[in-house]
């Protein structure tokens, strides 16, 4: 199971930047610290549905995207426009992903040697470039079995 931060800590962010600690936004934190990999939206709502713990859709998404500007969760954009979620790992440093596109696997890496390209790019457009994310897709090795 990931667990960066844990339930409490991701709790004390929350409150520390202003926000109300409700059962609701506490059912939701709880459900994403005891998931091990990405996971929609959809997914969250339906664990806490099957739980009977009263969360609505609203809730979910408020609180996915407090987690998501917290840095307590990475957002991952698919292939097919959709989002998942994913516990940020340990570190707090400039990061990128793997996505396994048959069975959701992440694999976070550090090395962003996109820099050159991204430095040349501003250069030759005259775009000054403030952030980038790259999110890498194909099969983890368990799948290409």
């Amino acid at each position: 199971m990931i667990d960066a931060l844990g339930t409490e800590r991701t709790l004390q962010i929350l409150q520390d930047a202003g926000y109300r600690l409700t059962s609701p936004r506490r059912a939701v934190v709880d459900a994403i610290q005891q998931t091990d990999r990405s996971f929609t939206a959809d997914d969250l709502l339906q664990r806490l549905t099957d739980d009977a713990s009263g969360v609505g859709r609203a809730t979910v998404f408020r609180t996915l995207d407090l987690l998501v500007q917290r840095g307590v969760l990475d957002r991952l954009h698919q292939p097919d426009g959709c989002h998942s979620y994913l516990l940020c790992g340990v570190s707090d440093r400039h990061h990128h992903h793997l996505i396994c596109s048959d069975c959701g696997a992440v694999v976070e890496f550090e090395d962003c040697s996109v820099e050159p390209l991204l430095d040349e790019l501003s250069r030759r457009t005259n775009f000054r470039i403030n952030g980038h994310w790259l999110e890498v897709f194909g099969q983890c090795a368990v799948c290409r079995v």
